[in-house]
């Protein structure tokens, strides 16, 4: 049972006018201000994404940007939920919202004056059994005058069998890993981080990139490999030494996914599923084969497509498709694995910045990877159309295709120091056969635009490319 104690612990602002929120001086996600202008409306905003990537700092932010507009502080209320120490029944939820209101605003009835409005940040909430039934009773009893923002690491808990009850009043956000930019702004390092190009008009802005890379290449270059190996979540740059970063991703970001997953979803062979976690991250780039897999490691295909199942609801991993023109085809094509975080497999493997030149043929697959996830967040598609593909026929195949209405551009991820004609024919026959007009590779360092094969190729480096998101 919650007490008026805790919520008033949680809440320092109810009782002192000049508290001050201290994440209301770190510096803001790309997110952040796509959801300051979501407050305006009554739909509730729910904050999705992997652990530790700074979802509870994005809720205190807002937090405070409504106290600087001088919100009534205790019209704004936050509760985190902790599986560890509250149970997991609809009741509680109830509980905790039914004190707000009683003892705190004194308005149990849900009895709201025009302009009046209720702010309600509840983090974590995926821990919480039909949590989306208790939110529709309060969103619809008071007349949408509380507005509900909302956070979870759980995608499969946050759908869950009841989210249709919500339909037409949440909208999802994605707050996924810190980007190569925001890495950089958020580190306070001094580098240019304007730039800004698309793949669809590299013929406009190439030579943008060429003078970005001749300016600011040497040193976007270094700090890459920091990004790479443990730049991806905000907190990790506080740590001091690469041995204490890789223990933070490890226990703090991938220990607790499984254990929620081994709590939440009733898994009794804890280490069969902890080793299905390993194999799968030391693995992305991959064709991927659930049967193979399990055959391999000695795990029924049954047993492991279920846990993958909670690994993909976690935010662990993604699939990305074969290219078909056919949607419904798809899934029963061939898919590669990728991970929407690269310092996971770093960390299990312990590899250091010197590693980039020390382990290429492992940092291409991590490279290969880092150009899945910009161009996923780039090129989201449309639900009926896919934008993002790999081409494959036979042997021979090209890392992804993107697509955006009837042009196409292929792209390679070529880690090594050189690179041959010869490694780029798939590629080029490929652009001739299609008719394209240019394709693109991504290098470990060489800017340039050449004909290959009679074909119009861009290099880029992959540190430049980073910056397309």
């Amino acid at each position: 049972m919650p007490t008026k104690q805790e919520l008033d612990l949680k809440n320092p602002w109810w009782n002192n006018d000049r508290h001050i929120i201290e994440e209301s001086d770190f510096p803001t996600r790309d997110l952040f201000s796509i959801l300051e202008d979501n407050l305006e409306h009554t739909l509730i905003l729910n904050i999705v994404g992997l652990r530790r990537v700074g979802k509870s700092t994005l809720l205190k932010q807002l937090i405070a940007k409504l106290l600087a507009k001088k919100t009534k502080p205790t019209h704004i209320f936050y509760f985190l939920f902790d599986y560890a120490s509250q149970i997991q029944k609809t009741e509680f939820l109830d509980e905790v919202l039914s004190l707000y209101f009683k003892d705190v605003i004194h308005n149990p009835s849900l009895s709201f004056g025009q302009g009046e409005q209720i702010y309600i940040f509840l983090d974590e909430i995926q821990y919480i059994d039909n949590w989306q039934s208790v939110l529709k009773r309060y969103y619809d009893l008071s007349g949408k005058k509380i507005k509900f923002i909302i956070t979870g690491s759980q995608s499969v808990l946050l759908k869950g069998k009841n989210r249709e009850s919500l339909a037409g009043r949440i909208f999802d956000f994605y707050l996924p890993p810190l980007s190569f930019r925001e890495f950089l702004r958020i580190n306070g390092e001094k580098v240019e981080t304007t730039l800004s190009f698309d793949v669809f008009s590299l013929p406009y802005n190439y030579s943008t990139l060429s003078q970005y890379d001749a300016y600011y290449g040497k040193i976007i270059a270094d700090l890459s490999r920091e990004y790479l190996v443990t730049g991806q979540f905000p907190e990790t740059r506080k740590l001091p030494n690469a041995d204490q970063r890789h223990e933070y991703i490890v226990e703090s970001v991938i220990g607790k996914i499984q254990l929620d997953c081994i709590r939440i979803f009733n898994i009794e062979k804890a280490d069969e599923f902890k080793l299905i976690t390993r194999h799968l991250l030391n693995n992305i780039g991959s064709i991927f084969e659930l049967t193979n897999i399990g055959r391999e490691i000695e795990i029924s295909k049954k047993t492991v497509e279920k846990y993958f199942e909670y690994l993909k609801e976690s935010y662990l991993f993604e699939i990305l498709y074969k290219y078909h023109k056919s949607l419904i085809k798809r899934g029963r094509i061939l898919k590669k694995l990728y991970t929407p975080c690269v310092n996971f497999t770093c960390a299990l493997n312990h590899y250091t910045e010197n590693h980039l030149d020390q382990v290429p043929e492992a940092f291409g697959k991590i490279i290969e990877n880092s150009v899945y996830i910009v161009l996923k967040q780039k090129y989201k598609g449309t639900g009926i159309t896919e934008s993002l593909s790999f081409w494959r026929q036979g042997q021979k195949e090209i890392d992804f295709i993107v697509l955006e209405k009837n042009t196409q551009v292929p792209i390679e991820v070529k880690f090594s120091r050189t690179i041959n004609v010869k490694d780029l024919r798939v590629m080029t026959d490929y652009m001739k056969q299609k008719k394209l007009t240019y394709g693109v590779v991504i290098t470990r360092d060489e800017m340039n635009r050449k004909e290959v094969n009679g074909q119009t190729v861009y290099f880029i480096p992959y540190y430049v490319f980073l910056f397309l998101i």
